[in-house]
């Protein structure tokens, strides 16, 4: 590979690796050319909440303290942690639902203890339940909703994963409905609670009737009062992000119509200001970015969510947005667009918002200049022994473990080496990682077994990156487990068999590729073929592929038809894959769960252990 080569594979590495995490530095501004809209983004730095920068002023004396505390995309995190990046900064470790309670709670009794007539709002934007780690997947996510309860969440919105097995799935384990379906032993002796959350969603409707589902409110009035029994109104205005026809399946997003989210948040902000209410909080799960220049050190925000505010800028200047929760991409930001603040607490429980503000009785808005908002990282108890685990939270987890043990703990095979397998977390260059490629061996080869007495040859397994969601753990003993698989691919999505020609192959190994040049973090993994790639002089497509082959090194022919396996994700077009919306289905094989499970079990039994895959699927070769 030659120097040049090297530097752009690397600075698109970079740039990937910038937008899965968040990057902080002093404040900066900048203005929008299109919109004359500042983008300030903000530093955090300190772990917890300063006692001086907290407490109300004599300014502000006779107005009302309130404060938001936020959580997006906890996935059924009930015990996960993870690296939470701020920027450089690293705090190993992070999150877990007990940990974060724990959080909140000092969080608000410090808001409290400065603001004795202080209001607090506990408030989540999208993404509470799916992709879940066992304990909470196997009880359909119902102790996570317990958990939220606990942690006395009251107002959210929806997230794309809230439509993984149906919105109607989810309403029931919102309001503790009974299940609509045989599930596991422990899912149907678990107790079915009300979690007392409110949904506010106002940009998605029902296709057929033009109403939002299952009664949720498109917008919320809260009205909290002053001591001396002045009140003042809070809208809350939920918001999804239209990509939803990417990022589910089509029987979960068909039956709903996803409105543009700026003229969502448009329309209710003027109904709510008409009915006298001027403090407006838009939960939203649309996802940012907070990057930082390599060279400048300069930090800025991007994403979908500054095109949104934009538009809404645009639309009606004299918005009363005041405060923006995002979700969805898993970082942290923290931002100004125009008068609107904007923040995202990464992902899983490892961060949480913290905003505080003072409300004016006699404008019904936020006092001016009075809204301070801060990201601050859920510390593990190594990091910060100080703080306790929350004992109504932890109560809830414990029940969960002991309900799911039987299952999860089920030793289903063995590894080589007692090793854990890379996940997606630790992509080589070239965006493999060895349980991605195990996960697309599994399927390969379920997949022929499958179609075997259908005289149908499967050629070749794809899978999208996102949908390997950890790595494959392994215990000392070298034993592997039901659990530790479930965490790997908790979907449940078919596998489908479609036909493909080799300009079809060719077609959607590249698209990963425009992909990356049109700021989707999307990737393949494969099975059963291999491809070299080179640098293109082309921004919307910084790579492309020279050379698909099979294992036995043959190129494939353009004009072949080819048997692939593929989830049923990506044959709606899912992670913006919409090049296999085009291929013929021919065959089912299972659900990749199962058909995972069934290969370490396979493999075990035949003798061969799982070993880590090398990572040689991906080649890159150097231009001329």
């Amino acid at each position: 590979m030659d120097f040049h080569s090297h530097r752009l594979l690397k600075s698109l590495a970079v740039l990937l690796a910038l937008l899965s995490i968040s990057a902080f530095s002093s404040n900066v501004s900048a203005k929008d050319s299109g919109n004359n809209i500042e983008i300030k983004t903000n530093l955090d730095s300190a772990t917890e909440p300063e006692q001086s920068g907290w407490s109300s002023s004599k300014k502000y004396r006779h107005d009302i303290p309130i404060q938001f505390l936020g959580i997006n995309d906890l996935h059924g995190g009930l015990e996960r942690t993870g690296n939470a990046w701020f920027g450089a900064t690293k705090y190993p470790n992070a999150g877990s639902a007990v940990r974060l309670a724990s959080y909140l709670d000092n969080a608000q009794s410090s808001f409290q203890r400065e603001n004795k007539h202080g209001h607090t709002f506990r408030v989540e934007a999208g993404d509470m339940v799916g992709a879940s780690p066992s304990n909470s997947a196997l009880l359909q996510d119902e102790p996570t909703m317990q958990a939220l309860k606990a942690m006395n969440f009251k107002i959210g919105t929806l997230g794309n994963h809230e439509f993984d097995e149906g919105l109607g799935e989810f309403h029931r384990i919102l309001v503790g409905g009974k299940p609509t379906k045989h599930y596991n032993a422990a899912e149907m002796a678990y107790p079915h609670r009300s979690s007392g959350l409110q949904i506010v969603i106002s940009n998605v409707v029902n296709r057929k009737t033009n109403k939002t589902p299952y009664n949720f409110k498109p917008y919320l009035i809260k009205t909290v009062k002053a001591a001396n029994g002045k009140k003042v109104k809070v809208g809350f205005i939920g918001i999804l992000t239209t990509t939803m026809p990417t990022l589910t399946t089509y029987k979960n997003y068909h039956p709903y119509k996803f409105i543009d989210e700026a003229q969502a948040i448009a329309k209710y902000d003027r109904l709510l200001r008409k009915k006298g209410v001027k403090a407006i909080v838009v939960l939203a799960h649309t996802g940012v970015a907070t990057q930082t220049d390599a060279q400048t050190k300069q930090t800025s925000t991007s994403g979908p969510v500054v095109d949104i505010l934009q538009k809404l800028y645009r639309i009606d200047p004299k918005n009363s947005v005041d405060l923006y929760f995002a979700g969805h991409s898993h970082q942290y930001a923290n931002a100004t667009i125009g008068h609107t603040h904007l923040v995202q607490a990464i992902y899983s429980g490892e961060a949480y918002d913290d905003i505080i503000g003072y409300l004016n009785p006699k404008t019904h808005d936020f006092a001016a200049k009075s809204l301070v908002a801060h990201i601050f990282p859920v510390l593990s108890a190594k990091q910060d022994p100080t703080v306790k685990d929350n004992a109504k939270v932890t109560a809830i987890v414990k029940d969960a473990d002991q309900r799911t043990a039987p299952i999860v703990n089920q030793k289903i095979g063995e590894a080589a080496i007692a090793k854990n397998l890379t996940g997606r977390d630790k992509n080589n260059q070239y965006f493999e990682n060895e349980t991605g490629d195990l996960v697309c061996d599994a399927q390969l080869a379920g997949a022929r077994e499958a179609t075997a007495k259908q005289n149908l040859h499967v050629d070749f397994a794809m899978t999208n990156g996102g949908g390997v969601r950890a790595g494959l753990a392994v215990k000392p003993d070298k034993s592997i487990t039901w659990g530790a698989a479930q965490d790997v691919q908790p979907f449940g999505n078919i596998l489908d068999v479609v036909s493909m020609t080799g300009q079809q192959i060719y077609d959607v190994l590249n698209q990963q590729y425009k992909n990356f040049g049109n700021g989707h973090k999307t990737y393949l993994l494969t099975a059963g073929l291999k491809y070299d790639f080179t640098k293109n002089d082309d921004q919307t497509q910084p790579f492309k592929v020279t050379k698909v082959y099979g294992n036995d090194g043959k190129p494939i022919d353009l004009h072949k038809t080819y048997h692939v396996v593929i989830n049923e994700f990506l044959k709606g077009g899912g992670d913006y894959f919409n090049q296999f919306k085009t291929a013929k289905q021919v065959a089912t094989a299972g659900v990749d769960t199962d058909v995972f499970v069934k290969y370490i079990k396979d493999q075990t039994k035949a003798g061969k252990p799982i070993t880590a895959p090398k990572l040689d699927r991906k080649h890159f070769v150097a231009g001329k």
